[in-house]
Parts: C-alpha cells; structure tokens; sequence
C-alpha cells in the first residue's frame, strides 16, 4: 500500500535519525545528488529489498535502511537482534545449500518475473495511457522497482559468500594465506557486460574493414557522426547495426541508476563515443578473452597438479566449480537490475511528464524527476501548475551538489564488519603517505601501469579517456564496463575487491587500487601516477 501521507517523512533523514543511528554516506552505488524521483524509487526499494532478502538467506543482518539527506544516499545497516551465532550458523547453511542452483535461480527471476515486467512497461509505452491511469502506473512500478532490488540482494549476496567459501578452500589446500589470489582463477566467465563490449568492438571492426565509415570517423564530430552517416548506403546500413545493438544493450545510463541521465536508446552518441576511441587502439575482444580463459585455466590446472587427491582438493574443486558457473552472474545481475530497470523506468516516467505537460502542469518531461513519488501521485489525480516548485526543486538540486555533505551521521557501531561487506563495499580508512607521495587502497587487480589520470564523473566526461590513460573515479558503474578496455588501470575512491570495478578490471587485466576514499579529491587531470594493483599503491609524479 502506498501511503501519500507519511511517506516523505520515511524517506528522509531527519534530526532524530542522526541522533539515533549510524547513517553513512554510499557513494561506492550511488555517488552524488539524487533527484528526488529516483530517490523515491530506490531507497524504499533497497530498505524493503534488503530486509526481505536478507530474511530468506538468514543473514546476520536485519537490512540496509536507507534515507535521503541533501539529496545524498545514506545508510544504516541494522543488526539482527536475535541469537547472532545461531543466525551465522542458519546463514552459512542456507546460503552453502543455494551454491550449486545459484545461476539457474536468477535466471529463474529473470525469466519469470522481471523480463515479463519490462515487457509490461514497452507496453504501457507503445499502447499510450491516460492521466487518470498514471497514477496506478506509478504506484505500480514502485512496488515492481521493491521486488526487483530484493531479487538483486537474494542474488548478490550468496555470490559473497562464495568468494569467502573458494577463499577457505584455497587456504585448506595449499595453506597460502594470500587467499584472494583465487578470484584470478574465476576470470574469463562470459557475461552481460562483456557482451555489451563485444558487440561494440565488433561494430568498431566493421568502421575498420570500411573505407568509407573509416573516413567519415575521422573527419567528422562525435555529435555529426549521425547526420554523416546517413549520407551513404555503407553509412546508413552501419547505423541499422547500431540500432540492433542499442534494442539489446542501449537500456543503460552511465550514472546507472539514476532516472535524470539520458539513456544510449535515446542518444547514440554516447556509444558513437566509444566506437571512436576503439578504432584508435589495435584490439581484438575475441583474442583478449580468450587469452583470459586460457591463462585462467592454465592456472587452475597448474594449481590442482601440485597437490594429490584429498578432501580438501575435492572441496576445493567443487566449489571452484561453482563459482565459476555463478560469476558471470554479477555483471548480469547489473545489466538488468541496475540498468535496464531504470533506464525502462525513465523513459516510462517521461511519458508521464509528457501528459503532464500537456495538462500543463510543468513546462517539460523531464520536470517529472524534480517531484517525490508522494507529490506526483497527487499531481496526476489532481492536475495543479506546479512549475513554481519545480523551480525551487532544480535549485536546491543545485546547491546540494555543490555541498560538501557529511560521510557520516551518529555514532559508529562497535561491531567487527563482515569480510563479504568489506569484500564488496572496502572499509578501511584512507591510508596516504606525504613523504612517498603515495596513497593506498585495496590491491583489488595485480600489475603495475604508469600514465595520464582521467578524472571520470559522469558519461559527459567518457569522451576524454583515451588508451592507457588512468581512470580515477568515486567508483565504477555497469554502463563504465566499455572504458575498460581503453584505461590503463583503475582507481576509485570506494569499493572493496568484490565490487564492480575490481571484478571488470580482472577481467580487463587492468591494474586497480580500489576503496582509497580519496583518489577523486588528490588528482586531477593530467596528473602522472603510477598504479601499483598488486601491492594496491598509487604513486604521484615520477617516483
């Protein structure tokens, strides 16, 4: 039921949540200001998400409560208040029981649930509806955006614990304790992600393999690249093959969540960018991955001849072969949940703003982020001008990202932090040394890359990433995957070894210090570092 009464008032942090709770500041998911529509979709989705998935997999956390300050996403993890070793025990046991059907039964989801919702959505889209049925609308992707974020925890949070469990195993069989060496053995798993990269690499090929595309990408803007494409058969038969590739891939934003961001469905240049810089580099997506695959099984097959059959091989062997079936499952899980919800989800909105206009209610579609979910209902069953607040609403957007807001509200917790919350999210403090010129973070990709930082905040600044630069970011976003190919190596300020960017770059064999806290805040554009992804130490200048 959705309660137009008391629901700003859940949603937002107030004096009395600072005082009575530890709120921080998630910018590893959602850096920066967000509109107060998305933010009426996304943090109920995750505080009712959470507090549902996490009771089917028992874990020793009761949810993810989260609330919206200075238009800023923070949390508060609430723990479990029962008997917190038996709940550990019943986690352990419910999730090591899901290990072996943990892909079918996303995909179950998927099949079943969120593919049949999206197709609900086109729709609502195509068929057109009225301003007395937006509301219903409204409401009802509100309940559909909760169901899809508890399918995205039940299906994320196992995959944790997997890493944790091939860690274990690892350690059990050969006694290294440099245990996250294992996720080099789970490289090399096709996904969603990687999926998205091989089809624009094979639209940069077919620029290549033409005399006439080639010189059209030469010569012409990334913002004409259309216009000069039309003018040619070759051209436009290229831009049908884009087109094919934007209906399956396109439902993404670079700020992935966010509603306010204009899609690649909507506006191609976003990947005509990408396509530009890849005809710049000598890349081969088919030779790279399958060099991954071969060095991954290489070292698997290396690794298992060293020891004679046991208990602790056999463990080892099976769940490594878990994991390896699961992997491929993150990125995909982020292709659909984290981008294609609300990238669907926006375009579905602005049909809404658009009737909204038309009973002149705002002045454009795209007014319709500046409401919460609460005043819109409202709006769309009692149409009033409201372009007085929207006004008012785009200011303090404004100035709220401009703001240097708190990291934190309220007093720690005395708690030791799970590994799995670590693993993903990257805990520790910032660690800097003035007399090195140097900072750490997580060593969550091995190898060392010496080149140009690119300060990278938003899709707008995609273009400026050429090959080999640094990719230096708050953190990395699904719709980021395509700069992984044109970097050199990666460093954000949030984020542990298991989180988006540590995973792609491994992938990528990008070297990637993760979780600085600081990265976006000590370089700039143009800075030289040298990133040191075994050791996880970003050197300034020359040093």
């Amino acid at each position: 039921m959705f309660n137009t009464q008391t629901f700003r008032n859940e949603l937002l942090l107030s004096e009395e949540d600072k005082q009575n709770g530890f709120w921080f500041l998630d910018e590893l998911h959602l850096p920066g200001t967000l509109t107060p529509l998305f933010a009426s979709y996304m943090a109920p989705a995750v505080t009712e998400g959470t507090k549902k998935a996490y009771e089917t997999l028992k874990l020793p956390i009761h949810q993810f409560h989260i609330k919206i300050s200075d238009s800023h996403y923070y949390q508060n993890t609430v723990p479990y208040k029962g008997d917190i070793e038996k709940r550990i025990e019943e986690n352990a046991a419910t999730e090591r029981a899901r290990f072996s059907t943990l892909s079918e039964r996303f995909w179950k989801y998927m099949n079943e649930e969120l593919q049949p919702q999206f197709m609900k959505m086109d729709n609502y889209r195509a068929n057109g509806f009225t301003l007395a049925q937006a509301g219903e609308i409204l409401v009802e992707l509100f309940t559909f955006y909760k169901r899809a974020w508890e399918i995205h925890f039940e299906v994320v949070m196992p995959r944790g614990s997997l890493g944790l469990a091939l860690e274990d195993a690892y350690k059990n069989l050969t006694g290294d304790v440099n245990t996250t060496y294992v996720y080099d053995l789970v490289e090399g798993v096709m996904n969603k992600s990687l999926e998205t990269d091989r089809a624009i690499w094979k639209l940069a090929k077919s620029v290549k393999d033409s005399a006439v595309l080639l010189q059209v990408f030469n010569e012409a803007a990334n913002e004409e690249l259309v216009t000069m494409l039309q003018a040619s058969p070759e051209g436009q038969e290229f831009l049908l093959q884009l087109q094919e590739v934007l209906n399956i891939y396109g439902w993404r934003i670079a700020n992935s969540h966010e509603f306010s961001d204009e899609t690649w469905v909507e506006n191609p240049v976003y990947i005509l960018e990408v396509i530009s810089e890849y005809l710049k580099k000598d890349y081969d997506f088919d030779e790279e991955f399958a060099r991954v695959v071969a060095e991954r099984e290489q070292k698997v097959a290396e690794l298992l001849e060293k020891y004679p059959e046991s208990e602790a091989k056999a463990a080892f062997k099976q769940i490594h072969e878990w994991a390896l079936a699961y992997w491929g499952v993150d990125e995909d899980h982020h292709f659909y949940i984290d981008a294609m919800l609300p990238a669907k989800s926006r375009m579905l909105l602005l049909e809404v703003g658009t009737l909204l206009v038309e009973a002149k209610v705002i002045e454009v579609k795209e007014d319709i982020f500046f409401l919460y979910l609460d005043e819109l209902v409202d709006v769309v069953n009692n149409p009033i001008d409201i372009t007085a607040k929207i006004i008012e609403r785009k200011a303090e957007h404004i100035a709220n990202s401009k703001k240097e807001v708190p990291s934190t509200y309220g007093v720690p917790p005395q708690e030791e932090v799970a590994p799995v919350i670590e693993r993903i999210f990257g805990t520790k403090a910032a660690e800097v040394s003035e007399e090195e010129r140097s900072f750490k973070g997580y060593a969550a990709s091995k190898g060392i890359h010496k080149g140009t930082v690119k300060v990278v905040r938003d899709q707008n600044d995609f273009s400026k990433v050429h090959k080999g630069d640094v990719l230096v970011c708050k953190t990395t976003l699904p719709p980021w995957t395509v700069l992984f190919s044109i970097a050199g190596a990666v460093i954000t300020d949030a984020g542990g070894i298991l989180s988006h960017a540590g995973t792609v770059a491994r992938e990528y064999k990008l070297p990637a210090v993760l979780g600085t806290k600081l990265a976006t805040q000590m370089l700039k554009d143009g800075d030289i570092v040298t990133v040191d992804g075994t050791n996880g130490v970003v050197y300034i200048g020359n040093n």
